[in-house]
């Protein structure tokens, strides 16, 4: 585990001693420390109604900025990780506390490193996130072993849906759909793939976020690839399914209290995006006999499960309405602020009070998905094309301020501060920007917002967003 580093550092000095009063403050942490430690092992302060003192953020940028403030507002200390080189800085300057777990990607994926640093700051619970060690059951495991809470689904959800080919096979007959997909090595594989004239999708089976996803055309060049696999013992890696072209990517948010009962809070539209990657999400309504059907059914399979916590379930959409089930995702998405700012929901804290205290506030998600909000939602990522030192802002506002800040209808969240560097050590999202409008004028009003918006220092995606029409409504 890396040094602590403690905030606003007070260099005063003691005019009895001529020692810097830090210094002395610091001799007696340890001493602190000791007695902390033993108070919350002999009366953990969640034991009395109350909500967590101090939790450990696994994560950086963006995300980790989000949970920050979402403990923050439940009055929670935060001990977040980082990287020695991390460049995103504002999370570091947000955080309570900052613990250097290493260096690079090893800083948020070393579990030793991170389990030490949440057992020597009192942590009582991990909030991982997205990303990193977010899905990893063994990570999980570990730290409920150590008697840290785990934030979000129980370690067995997230060893079952972290198996997308087992998640296919466990789904798709609870949901009425058909099974097109083969292990790799598969004995009939070849039968398989003579089923279709392709083209054919070779997936991971192991590890989300659009990695390890490649498309195949040409049946050999698809074989050869399985073949390499298989000489390096890695064939049982991988699964292949047909390639569905033209279709829309819906995905439902799920939540569930680990008792028997779970809901579909909202749906979203993540059709946009480059090499696998969401650029621009949408908030999409039940209000079709298919989605309201798969919602029915994704809510009593949940809820069968006992299903704890946070979770997405992602589908393919033909233009027939024919739905492919891609996979489940058992931990916070990037978007979820889309289905935050549809339902006026906070899905951080629900998850943090469900972690705590065992319970979910059923009335609140209940009234959210009663009331009819006739709106649109609309979340547009800003990426990095390259490397560079970042100049980023609003006009007359210090980033991230912006003009809208006071309206809940417009939502800013980043990790990046100007000037800092975009290195590629990481995906290049700088920024997400979401807004709230009545129906159809989510594009204009994003595009409006953005008008005086400016990231210098490196390329971005931005044109692609105010090259949309103003008047563009999204697909229902």
């Amino acid at each position: 585990m890396g040094e602590l580093i403690p905030h606003t550092p007070h260099q005063n000095n003691d005019r009895n001693t001529g020692l810097p009063i830090k210094k002395r403050i610091d001799a007696l942490r340890p001493l602190g420390r000791f007695f902390y430690t033993r108070a919350v092992c002999a009366f953990p302060l969640k034991g009395w109604g109350s909500m967590y003192h101090r939790v450990l953020i696994a994560n950086r940028a963006d995300c980790a900025s989000r949970l920050i403030d979402a403990c923050h507002a439940l009055e929670i200390q935060t001990v977040l990780i980082a990287a020695r080189d991390e460049t995103a800085r504002l999370a570091l300057e947000k955080s309570d506390r900052v613990v250097f777990t290493g260096f690079s990607r090893e800083a948020y994926t070393n579990p030793d490193n991170i389990l030490e640093a949440a057992h020597a700051e009192c942590c009582e619970a991990i909030l991982p996130g997205w990303g990193f060690l977010s899905e990893d059951f063994a990570f999980s495991r570990r730290a409920r072993l150590m008697g840290l809470d785990f934030v979000g689904p129980s370690s067995r959800h997230l060893q079952i849906f972290g198996d997308k080919l087992d998640t296919l096979e466990r789904l798709l007959p609870r949901f009425g759909l058909p099974l097109r997909a083969k292990r790799a090595d598969d004995p009939e594989i070849l039968d398989f793939l003579s089923q279709s004239a392709g083209p054919w999708m070779l997936k991971g089976r192991f590890g989300g976020g659009g990695k390890s996803i490649a498309r195949y055309d040409d049946r050999a060049a698809l074989l050869a690839r399985i073949a390499q696999a298989a000489a390096r013992h890695e064939a049982h890696l991988d699964f292949v399914e047909p390639a569905v072209d033209g279709a829309r990517h819906i995905e439902f948010q799920v939540f569930g209290d680990g008792a028997g009962r779970a809901r579909v809070l909202g749906i979203r539209d993540c059709t946009a995006q480059v090499h696998h990657q969401k650029w621009l999400e949408y908030h999409l309504e039940p209000n079709t006999p298919t989605l309201r059907r798969l919602t029915e059914n994704i809510e009593t399979t949940f809820s069968e499960l006992r299903y704890q916590g946070w979770g997405t379930v992602e589908f393919l959409v033909t233009r027939d309405q024919a739905f492919h089930l891609l996979e489940v995702n058992p931990r916070l998405q990037v978007e979820h602020g889309v289905t935050e700012m549809a339902r006026q929901v906070d899905l951080v804290a629900a998850a943090l009070e469900l972690s705590c205290h065992g319970r979910v506030d059923w009335d609140v998600f209940d009234s959210a998905m009663d009331e009819p909000r006739p709106h649109d939602v609309l979340e547009f990522r800003l990426f990095a094309r390259g490397t560079g030192r970042l100049d980023l802002g609003f006009e007359g506002c210090r980033w991230p301020d912006h003009p809208m800040r006071d309206d809940p209808a417009y939502r800013l969240e980043t990790g990046y501060d100007t000037g800092n560097d975009i290195t590629g050590t990481y995906d290049g999202l700088i920024a997400r920007f979401l807004v709230r409008t009545s129906k159809g004028g989510a594009v204009g009003a994003m595009k409006s917002w953005l008008r005086t918006f400016h990231c210098r220092g490196l390329e971005t995606n931005l044109d692609d967003l105010l090259a949309l029409p103003d008047t563009l409504v999204m697909p229902e």
